[in-house]
Formats: structure tokens, sequence, C-alpha cells
């Protein structure tokens, strides 16, 4: 009697790893975060989107004059936990922002709320900046005029007084 074979046989071991490839939740590799930065008050006010995560999963560090908020969100995984379908990011993201002198990174507050991470920045008292006139001699010089406190042929990366931002590259 003669055997009979499968034609697709040798298909069916490929087509399950291509099954298990779709159905693997990768995580994300440096997606920056989503943020809005404004004013209020005497306030610098950064809010990012962290919906889903646990304020526990989140970091907020101050690194020179940079704000660094790193934070976590994991796919629920375990025993009897079977994930259909994920259409949110999944893994560790991180934000560095470079702030300005006027804005008081001594008292920056974090606070988590409804998928909201809010940090707060008072402005500074007083930067200790000024502008210093350099005389040349004997001869009597008119006043400068008033330099403003952002020159954009500067190159410092900064959230200034009006709460414009430039994030590192």
């Amino acid at each position: 009697m003669p055997q009979i074979t499968d034609p697709l046989r040798t298909l069916r071991p490929l087509r399950e790893e291509e099954i298990e490839q779709l159905t693997t939740v990768h995580e994300a590799v440096a997606t920056p975060l989503a943020y809005d930065v404004y004013r209020a008050g005497d306030e610098l006010v950064i809010e990012f989107d962290a919906p889903g995560v646990a304020p526990e999963d989140i970091d907020v560090s101050v690194e020179g004059r940079a704000v660094v908020v790193t934070l976590r969100r994991q796919l629920a995984k375990g025993p009897g936990i079977d994930v259909i379908e994920s259409g949110r990011q999944h893994g560790t993201f991180r934000q560095r922002l470079w702030v300005g002198d006027s804005w008081n990174l001594h008292e920056l507050r974090a606070r988590a709320e409804h998928g909201v991470l809010s940090v707060r920045a008072p402005v500074a008292v007083d930067t200790g900046s000024r502008r210093i006139d350099v005389d040349g001699g004997g001869e009597e010089r008119p006043p400068a005029a008033p330099r403003h406190a952002y020159d954009s042929s500067e190159r410092d990366v900064v959230i200034g007084d009006d709460a414009s931002v430039h994030t590192a590259a």
C-alpha cells in the first residue's frame, strides 16, 4: 500500500516560528516621551504623558541644569496572563531637558496623577547674573544698552524665561 505524505509538513515549523515572532511583544527602543512645557504664574511646568505608569516606576532627577525623567511601562506578564494584543509601547523611556538659570531646580517638585507626570520649578529669586561694563581708561562712556536674557547666537540649550524648550540631541 502506498504511503501518503503531507506536502505542507516541512512548512509547518516555519509557519509556527513566524506566528511566534508576530505574537511576541517587543519593547520600545529610545522613544522620546511626549511632553508640554508652559509657564503658570511664577512656575515652569513640564507635563509628560505617562498613562499606565505607576509612580514607583517614574524617576525624576536633576543633573546640573538638566531635568531627567525616566519611566518604565511593563506589559502584564505571569502565569494565567495571555496577551491578546498590545497597542502601547512598553519598556524604559527617558527624556532630558536642559533648564536655564531663571528656574530654581533646588525646589523642583513632581507629581503623577491621571496618567500625567507634572514637574514644576519656581522662578529663581535672583540668578546673580549681570552685565559688567569694562572701562577703557580715562574716557567717559555712555551706559551700555540692556542685553536680552537669551541671545540666539549663543549655543546654550535651555528652557528660557518664556518657557521655550530646546532638548538635548
